[in-house]
């Protein structure tokens, strides 16, 4: 995303009408999956009423 499209509110009213059409659909939870270093995400989700239940551990095997 180019830098004109940044702090316009524009992620914030995508995430919030999807959580509304899925209330609509009869969702009862949501869930986001963030990276722990994506910083403006995590402000976002914070202002929206997300918060943290627990992180995921990523592991990979180097295949020789």
């Amino acid at each position: 995303m180019t830098s004109q499209y940044r702090n316009q509110g524009l992620a914030e009213q995508l995430i919030l009408h999807l959580l509304k059409w899925g209330k609509d659909k009869g969702a009862k939870y949501s869930y986001l999956a963030v990276l722990m270093n994506n910083e403006p995400a995590l402000r976002l989700y914070s202002k929206i009423g997300f918060s943290e239940i627990y992180k995921y551990w990523y592991r990979i095997e180097e295949m020789n």
